[in-house]
């Protein structure tokens, strides 16, 4: 493990300084769900990437992968984790101001990084990277909102959160200029970090697709997950992270919706656990609008939706 310097003032270091664990999980849903319409050799762009999530999942496609942070931690890590996996990623140290766009690119991956930047900076960038973007296309976007009952964490705030995204914002802007807007989901989630402990964050999560125009590229729709049932109030809030899912089941009965992500290669692994995994299943088990996240049979977060949850899905015409 290395030791995270005193001076950081990131919360997430300290779980980046660990080589030996995850800090925030394996890749996100939505970029396991576009992989497979995407073009051979794609041009991917994360800011904010973190220790590689979602970089080092993309690179073992053979994509070729920009990822920028401004954490040093992470950037060692994720190269690290890079030299273990065996893939190449062109990284950097970097703040989200300084990042200097390629001539093209078909993917771009914000998550929880530009509500750290004002409007003035990542409404034009979002600008030049829709230019720059090929048809076909995504932009996949995870921003944390301000919400009276569910305010931003102290910790995010102390690391300059600028609570600059309003509800609907992203989508708006995506609509206007014509793409397809696959996911534009609104969800209060818990879960924990190491050295943090469980907290609440209010997530938009946006993933939009420039028209494909004649290219022959593979189609994707999205559809809601749907549930029934309930989870009540008080056994939700008592429900603690790092449950086994046998025992969640037992607790509150089988649950009538499920999605189910099975990576069968190493990747990173699940949130507070090993850094790789030799595999990696994350499966949602929903109850009304309420998720339970658990990654390789463990609890690692807890959902309650305002909008349906929803999964992509290749369509056939």
């Amino acid at each position: 493990m290395q030791k995270l310097a005193k001076h950081s003032p990131f919360w997430w270091d300290l779980g980046y300084a660990d080589h030996d664990v995850s800090c925030m999980g394996g890749p996100s849903p939505e970029i396991f769900e576009i992989t497979p319409a995407l073009r051979a050799k794609s041009m991917i762009v994360e800011l904010g990437c973190g220790e590689g999530r979602n970089a080092l999942y993309l690179a073992q496609f053979g994509h070729q992968v920009i990822a920028s942070d401004i954490s040093e931690a992470a950037i060692s890590k994720l190269n690290r984790l890079a030299g273990a996996l065996g893939v190449n990623i062109t990284s950097g140290v970097a703040p989200v101001e300084e990042f200097q766009s390629p001539a093209y690119l078909d993917v771009f991956i914000a998550q929880s990084v530009l509500h750290f930047t004002e409007r003035a900076v990542w409404k034009p960038l979002v600008t030049v990277l829709m230019d720059r973007t090929r048809p076909g296309g995504f932009h996949c976007f995870t921003n944390t909102l301000d919400q009276a009952d569910h305010p931003i964490p102290k910790e995010s705030l102390a690391c300059g959160h600028k609570k600059s995204f309003s509800r609907g914002e992203l989508e708006a802007i995506y609509t206007k200029a014509g793409w397809e807007i696959l996911r534009s989901d609104h969800y209060i989630k818990w879960d924990s970090h190491p050295g943090i402990p469980i907290h609440s964050h209010c997530i938009e999560k946006v993933v939009a697709r420039k028209p494909i125009g004649s290219e022959n590229l593979s189609r994707m729709r999205a559809e809601p997950i749907k549930a029934a049932g309930m989870i009540q109030a008080k056994q939700f809030d008592t429900l603690k992270l790092g449950t086994l899912r046998d025992a969640a089941i037992e607790m509150l009965g089988p649950p009538s919706g499920r999605h189910v992500m099975t990576i069968a290669q190493k990747t990173v692994g699940g949130n507070n656990q090993e850094a790789i995994a030799d595999g990696y299943v994350r499966e949602d088990m929903i109850y009304g609008d309420h998720g339970l996240q658990f990654v390789n049979g463990t609890l690692a977060g807890k959902y309650r939706y305002f909008t349906p949850p929803k999964r992509l899905s290749i369509r056939d015409a």
